[in-house]
């Protein structure tokens, strides 16, 4: 194990955009999208002659978004990353149950989760600012 801990710092919108951005959900994207085009072009072809002559196809129908389904997981870290200053904390030493205590009793700190045996994520409260808490928890796990 190494002598001296270490901590690197990942903002959690990175995390959540890479998510965003990644390969398989681009794919999965575009098979939604894909999906509700062929919806679209079935509806289309199943209009009445009234409807055609009427010019049925309003505003309101063009502007239509394909719905794209979120899991509640990510529902609730876009919830987290609206409310706190979200970071991930990368480590090069295990995170015990001694170190997650001192983690949790650090000031500023509202939310907190495990995520691994060498990374957590915590939330910081609105009133606090990250560097200071940094700088106090990292101080702490010397």
């Amino acid at each position: 194990m190494t002598s001296k801990r270490k901590i690197g710092w990942q903002k959690y919108e990175d995390v959540l955009e890479r998510q965003l951005k990644s390969p398989m959900m681009r794919i999965f994207l575009n098979q939604i999208i894909e999906a509700q085009q062929y919806s679209q072009a079935d509806d289309n072809q199943e209009e009445s002659y009234f409807d055609q002559e009427k010019g049925s196809n309003s505003k309101e129908e063009d502007l239509m978004l394909p719905i794209i389904p979120i899991s509640d997981e990510f529902a609730q870290d876009a919830a987290l990353v609206s409310n706190f200053d979200c970071w991930v904390g990368h480590t090069n030493f295990d995170i015990t149950p001694s170190i997650l205590k001192k983690l949790n009793e650090t000031e500023g700190i509202e939310v907190l989760r495990l995520v691994s045996r060498y990374r957590f994520f915590i939330g910081v409260g609105r009133m606090f600012d990250f560097k200071n808490v940094r700088k106090n928890l990292e101080n702490k796990l010397k």
